[in-house]
């Protein structure tokens, strides 16, 4: 069995934290409520599912590192109060304890029976922000400079394009407040004559209270 150099796994999970642009994730509903987002909401926690891969060459023989990991937020704090055309937090913080499982594959095929893992550890201090947002028919949102929520990469880093333009979905049920983003993007980055694919998933779901 071939060993893949660490070297090479870690410098292609590093490609991962420069190629990631966040995508737009929602459509245009003809409906329309737009005093329902308004007002304080207490931040109740963050679910989030992360995947990272890049492609390359071994030899001749076609690669992949895929690394992934899942996790709800703990030690979770502070509060959401969104305006006709702002949401601001305030003292906003949570922390993210999980495992990033590590997969190389050779050939399609798994070079080690069991992935590797790797401890990831995030802290978010609290703090405050605020973000422009667009209400798009009556359960989508637009960001045009970002969203305000971080969440870490595979390597505990955060993702790149923070300040891009992003889209989410929100509902409400009674007092609950739900909203959720996606990113999934491919992108080709060049090193030398080598080409490798890289690619980044993310799904977040945040959840917050009615003061």
């Amino acid at each position: 069995m071939r060993n893949i150099p660490a070297t090479l796994s870690v410098l292609l999970l590093i490609f991962t934290l420069f190629s990631c642009q966040k995508e737009l994730s929602f459509e245009k509903d003809s409906g329309n409520n737009p005093a329902s987002l308004l007002g304080t909401w207490k931040f109740l926690e963050l679910s989030v599912a992360v995947e990272s891969g890049s492609t390359f060459d071994y030899g001749g023989i076609p690669g992949r590192i895929v690394a992934t990991y899942a996790a709800t937020t703990q030690n979770n704090k502070g509060f959401l109060t969104v305006t006709a055309d702002k949401m601001e937090t305030t003292d906003l913080g949570y922390s993210i304890s999980a495992k990033v499982k590590i997969i190389t594959y050779l050939g399609g095929i798994p070079v080690d029976p069991q992935p590797q893992e790797e401890q990831l550890d995030f802290d978010l201090p609290s703090s405050s922000a605020s973000s422009d947002y667009q209400q798009v028919g009556s359960d989508s949102l637009y960001f045009p400079n970002g969203p305000i929520f971080d969440i870490p990469d595979t390597n505990g880093q955060q993702l790149p394009g923070a300040s891009d333009p992003a889209g989410a979905r929100f509902t409400i049920t009674g007092d609950t407040l739900v909203i959720k983003s996606a990113v999934n993007k491919s992108t080709i980055t060049r090193q030398g004559n080598s080409e490798y694919e890289v690619t980044q998933k993310v799904n977040g779901t945040a959840t917050f209270l009615r003061q």
